[in-house]
């Protein structure tokens, strides 16, 4: 993609931003996000050329991503001052919105969030890629099939049953916490706090944000060429 650094101009945070946290996640993913693309190449299943069209509905979708992390943003914004919180919800509960209302706004949004991170990440690898199945439902099998010593090790950073929880509505708010379950049995597997749900969130956005910074120093390489 000829203009790939331009289409991300916007959206690739600086790594030296990061936390601490992040930065240890960053470092760890990007040499193998870095072997997974060249895996996929050795395999004849880089992408080299993409229209103007594909460009432009790639970000589209990305938008939802974007503007989806301001409303985070906004939301979390709002809780981090206690007397600026409570003035908002003075105002906003003469309209029904009261506190509850919020908090559990705030959730459903970073629940929202994550999958988007998630399912976005692997949308965009998959744009990149040439003959191979086009269905993010696929992903896993995909990777597995054209880069199957890469992903052993990329594998475990996609966190598929956090998402799959939270896609399926097999999660429930319990004693102030997130309750994960796997499927229709409703046994639970993971229990989350607040701060806990928006870490493994965050990890999610620190995974998508390599592959597109990775993707932009490969645009940058011809690697695309």
């Amino acid at each position: 993609m000829s203009n790939l650094n331009e289409l991300w101009n916007q959206r690739v945070a600086n790594p030296e931003a990061l936390g601490e946290g992040e930065k240890k996640l960053w470092n760890e993913i990007e040499p193998i996000i870095n072997e997974l693309l060249e895996e996929l190449k050795a395999n004849g299943k880089i992408e080299i050329s993409f229209t103007r069209d594909e460009k432009q509905q790639l970000d589209n979708v990305l938008d939802n991503l974007t503007q989806t992390g301001k409303s985070l943003t906004l939301l979390f914004s709002l809780f981090k001052d206690a007397e600026n919180s409570k003035k908002f919800g003075d105002v906003t509960s003469e309209f029904g919105f009261k506190e509850n209302n919020w908090i559990n706004l705030l959730i459903e949004t970073i629940v929202f969030h994550s999958i988007l991170n998630t399912e976005i990440f692997k949308l965009t690898l998959l744009l990149h890629l040439k003959d191979v199945d086009p269905k993010v439902s696929r992903f896993n099998s995909t990777m597995a099939r054209f880069a199957p010593i890469a992903w052993s090790k990329l594998k475990p950073y996609v966190y598929s049953n956090f998402r799959n929880s939270l896609a399926h509505g097999t999660w429930a708010l319990e004693n102030k916490q997130v309750v994960l379950y796997e499927d229709a049995e409703l046994i639970a597997y993971e229990r989350l706090d607040l701060a806990d749900l928006f870490i493994k969130s965050k990890d999610q956005n620190v995974l998508f944000i390599c592959l597109v910074n990775v993707l932009a120093e490969k645009n940058t390489a011809k690697f695309f060429t």
